[in-house]
């Protein structure tokens, strides 16, 4: 009898331990539920109900130096959706993929771009087309996780400059390390005036709090807590005319080149043109992945800035720097010779001048008015490479110009060292200082650094940093002007680069200027033509010029590639553009300029043989 008795009270001693340790586990566990996970399950259960939506600022405007309007904002729709919702919902998923038409893999790499992101609604579409948001918008109830809010969009009302106005795009996790305060999908500048200047036109961002329900679906404001609206962007005066900017993109037309042209005495761009071009609006909406291929792939390079990342061998308009050089290192004096029968015997290499019959006794004058390539052949070789590079890089050549603008090209204007490099220590020739000495061989200028050139010319050996941005206006209307540019003195004596201006004018108005033709009583204009050989095809055509002679209130740097004679493609738009600067038509011009030209002609055919025009 005591035996089965004594059984059942273990069993019954047992049964009650292993509750009372249960018990005791489920105390344990709500305790520290109650007192030390509280803070962090809380926080759950409020981000599970809240949702935190940034609120994007209206992007800073850009206008011409006359207040019009370049860029411009319109607002456009844009899709959201939040990772941990999509991720638990396949539906919403497999519709989204379907109706936005992005690949599974490009839809996952937009939901996640955000590490460690759960509950933040992220982008995943800009920009969208009329026929998605209806589609979206009418299944939206059954598609918990997503939300639309209005975005500005770039708008061009006169579409001009995409290269140097720029574009913005969404920030890639690659490029986070040049913007530090943004995060992946953020819309940034990425090209141009946008890139540059992205922290003073970008604002700030605000903050709205949304509460949603179990299902995901947004409720309403969050009751009790105030949004944070968000801070516009400022504004961009730039220094660019809009009319002188619309007339050099007509001029260059369908040819590639670049025209750039600045006021002398501030540094001011008034134009800067570049060519193949592309829409402007290209990148203000969502560019496809083949559209963006394409644009690369373009052999015409229409990306390519020409006007301060094309790189040209500057040809004759190079002169004026040796000239310059030779002068204020005393290799020669203004006195100082040469003949010039057309070719020039190095060795057993013929080096010939562009006019094969031959300029005759050419000094300091003709050598800029006719263009001779004999004088400065002579007057390099005399001259050496060390005074060369030492001397010519005051004017800013092979280095960047510091205009505000990303990716600016250095150019290239080789020294001692680097011909050492390239040929091999003492073994580069004579013959490789003749071709420098002209702006060949290796010899590298963009469009902006020969305008610069052409500004510290019309100046009388200064030049100020090229800019593009007059003043910021803020928000609250308070206007900021642009930091005065630095100024660099080229050191050279006022009395030679006076007489290299003279010289210069003698192209557009001397019987052997040539450029002769384009001469207008009018005005008094100084410029240079330059021909650069191009191994890819025809030579390129450039031209120098400033404008008016007396007090110079435009400098112009103008390159038309393939276009063979600068006298011919190049010195034409640049007249054009310095009369459209000055306010003189081009019309009274067209009538007279026929008789100029014939009585022009008529002296020139007593001085000098026919041929072809540098």
């Amino acid at each position: 009898m005591n035996g089965p008795r004594r059984f059942d009270l273990s069993r019954l001693l047992a049964v009650g331990v292993l509750i009372s340790s249960l018990f005791g586990v489920l105390v344990i566990r709500l305790a520290r539920l109650q007192l030390v996970h509280s803070e962090m399950y809380l926080k759950q259960s409020e981000t599970n109900r809240v949702r935190i939506l940034e609120k994007p600022p209206l992007r800073g405007l850009m206008l011409d130096r006359n207040g019009r309007l370049m860029v411009d904002n319109y607002p456009s729709y844009t899709l959201l959706a939040v990772p941990q919702m999509l991720d638990q919902n396949d539906q919403t998923r497999d519709t989204l993929l379907a109706l936005t038409g992005l690949d599974e893999e490009e839809f996952n790499r937009r939901l996640h771009r955000i590490p460690k992101n759960r509950y933040t609604p992220v982008r995943i579409m800009r920009d969208l087309d009329f026929p998605t948001l209806a589609s979206l918008e009418e299944r939206r109830a059954r598609m918990p996780g997503i939300m639309f809010r209005v975005e500005s969009k770039r708008a061009y009302p006169t579409p001009v400059a995409p290269h140097t106005l720029g574009h913005i795009g969404e920030l890639k996790e690659e490029a986070k390390e040049k913007y530090p305060n943004q995060q992946s999908g953020d819309i940034v500048g990425l090209a141009g005036l946008e890139e540059q200047w992205n922290d003073v036109l970008m604002g700030r961002k605000g903050v709205e709090y949304l509460e949603v329900d179990a299902l995901g679906r947004v409720v309403g404001p969050l009751s009790g807590v105030k949004p944070i609206p968000p801070e516009s962007g400022s504004d961009l005066v730039l220094t660019i005319d809009l009319d002188l900017q619309l007339r050099a993109e007509e001029l260059l037309g369908e040819q590639a080149g670049a025209v750039v042209a600045l006021e002398p005495q501030t540094g001011e761009v008034l134009a800067i043109a570049s060519k193949p071009d592309y829409p402007p609006e290209t990148f203000a909406g969502l560019l496809t992945p083949d559209n963006w291929r394409q644009l690369q792939e373009d052999e015409n390079t229409p990306l390519l800035h020409r006007a301060v990342q094309g790189l040209y061998p500057p040809g004759s308009i190079f002169k004026m720097s040796v000239l310059t050089a030779g002068l204020q290192t005393e290799t020669i004096t203004t006195s100082w010779k040469v003949t010039c029968n057309g070719v020039y015997q190095l060795g057993r290499r013929p080096f010939r001048c562009w006019n094969r019959g031959g300029h005759g006794e050419v000094d300091h004058e003709l050598s800029i008015e006719a263009s001779c390539d004999i004088f400065y052949y002579l007057l390099g070789n005399k001259m050496g490479i060390d005074k060369f590079h030492d001397q010519i890089s005051h004017f800013g050549f092979g280095q960047v110009t510091g205009i505000d603008l990303p990716h600016e090209s250095s150019g290239l204007l080789p020294g001692r060292d680097f011909m050492d490099r390239r040929y091999g220590e003492n073994r580069w020739t004579s013959g490789h200082l003749f071709n420098i000495s002209i702006g060949q061989g290796d010899v590298l200028v963009t469009p902006l650094q020969s305008a610069v050139f052409a500004a510290a010319l019309a100046n009388g050996g200064w030049w100020l940093t090229p800019h593009l941005v007059r003043e910021v206006k803020q928000p609250d209307g308070t206007v900021i002007p642009s930091e005065e540019p630095e100024r660099h003195e080229t050191g050279f004596d006022p009395e030679i680069l006076t007489l290299v201006r003279d010289d210069m004018l003698l192209v557009t108005e001397g019987s052997h200027g040539t450029a002769h033709w384009l001469y207008d009583p009018r005005m008094h204009v100084a410029g240079k033509t330059g021909t650069s050989q191009n191994s890819q095809g025809e030579d390129h055509a450039l031209f120098i010029a400033f404008a008016p002679f007396e007090n110079p209130e435009i400098a112009v740097a103008v390159v038309v590639e393939h276009g063979e004679h600068g006298s011919t493609a190049a010195a034409p738009i640049a007249m054009k553009l310095i009369r459209q600067h000055l306010g003189l038509d081009d019309e009274t011009w067209q009538r007279y300029r026929w008789k100029i030209i014939a009585d022009r002609r008529r002296a020139q055919a007593q001085l000098q043989p026919e041929g072809p025009t540098e």
